[in-house]
């Protein structure tokens, strides 16, 4: 007999990545899951969920569930649940006890004030299963609250729903969230909104065409120091199956705290799982940083900077024309 099941979590408890993984899971089975969302989450494209962890799936939306043919489906799929209104859980409902097909439904339980959500109020009273989906605050306690940040800050007064990427809500437990305390340094990977960083990287990388080049395919972390961004970089594989720090960048006002040495070496472990080497191009002036953390230089490439860059770039006073490499073994 089918149920209408809600799994709820935290910011950041990879709700997303399970809803995806079932789907895959009935695939495998050789049976049809219909992936949906509520219209409003466009933030991964129109008809797109995507994760954090960077699976996505193609969707379809709640609102069209009338004009689709259901009896094509083993199991419906709801990602972003907490933004459904209580006629469509209504809806979700009668489609388990009169289609008898189940209906997983992933999404949080309250928003950033502690307020639940109308979809996560009638999913909770009328799901025959509710499953918490766990996730941790920075203190390691387990986290139930959906923190919004503005401004290095948790604000607790606003509109209910207001689509941010990865640094505009984070998950907290109850004590931290109430008291309004943010980690004191934290790294997260930022999957989506990686065009809010431009400003940022540009002070590392003078050129949006060469950003642009290594950032949409790249891996972009960000430095958060009490909720603020500190610092950003930017990995990326190489075609020879090593890894790339494309771009290092810590704020003006951040400088001088070992910031980007903490960068630098939090993107070394996370390439020591994926490769036996990491990359890093940069000028002369910067070798002796890099050095310093256990890079060697492994070569030169001559005339990067004048064949790629229109402006030229001077430093200590004489236009930069070579790239110089440097390789550390991870």
């Amino acid at each position: 007999m089918a149920k209408l099941y809600f799994r709820y979590g935290a910011m950041g408890s990879s709700k997303t990545a399970n809803a995806i993984m079932v789907q895959y899971n009935y695939q495998e089975r050789g049976q049809n899951a219909l992936m949906l969302k509520p219209r409003l989450d466009n933030r991964d494209g129109e008809r797109v969920v995507g994760s954090r962890s960077g699976l996505s799936a193609p969707c379809r939306f709640v609102e069209e569930l009338e004009g689709i043919d259901l009896k094509a489906y083993d199991c419906l799929i709801v990602d972003e649940a907490q933004f459904l209104t209580k006629a469509q859980v209504k809806q979700l409902v009668d489609i388990v006890d009169d289609m008898d097909i189940p209906v997983i439904c992933y999404g949080l339980r309250a928003d950033f004030m502690g307020n639940l959500f109308e979809g996560s109020h009638w999913l909770m009273a009328w799901a025959d299963s509710i499953e918490e989906i766990k996730t941790v605050c920075w203190c390691g306690r387990k986290a139930i609250m959906n923190a919004r940040v503005a401004d290095g800050k948790v604000v607790k007064a606003g509109e209910q729903i207001v689509l941010g990427g990865n640094e505009s809500y984070v998950a907290l437990c109850r004590k931290h969230w109430a008291r309004g305390e943010l980690a004191p340094l934290e790294i997260r990977r930022i999957a989506a909104g990686k065009e809010a960083y431009l400003p940022l990287l540009l002070e590392a990388d003078p050129s949006e065409a060469m950003i642009a080049g290594y950032l949409e395919d790249g891996e972009l972390y960000a430095l958060l120091s009490n909720g603020k961004i500190a610092g950003a970089a930017v990995i990326v594989l190489r075609e020879d199956g090593a890894m790339e720090l494309k771009n290092l960048a810590v704020r003006r006002e951040y400088r001088g705290r070992g910031y980007g040495e903490m960068l630098v070496r939090h993107m070394t472990k996370l390439c020591a799982t994926r490769s036996d080497a990491l990359y890093v191009g940069t000028s002369p002036a910067n070798v002796g940083f890099y050095e310093k953390l256990g890079f060697e230089r492994a070569y030169v490439e001559k005339g990067f900077f004048t064949e790629n860059y229109p402006e030229p770039i001077i430093e200590d006073g004489k236009p930069l024309t070579d790239m110089i490499y440097l390789m550390r073994r991870v």
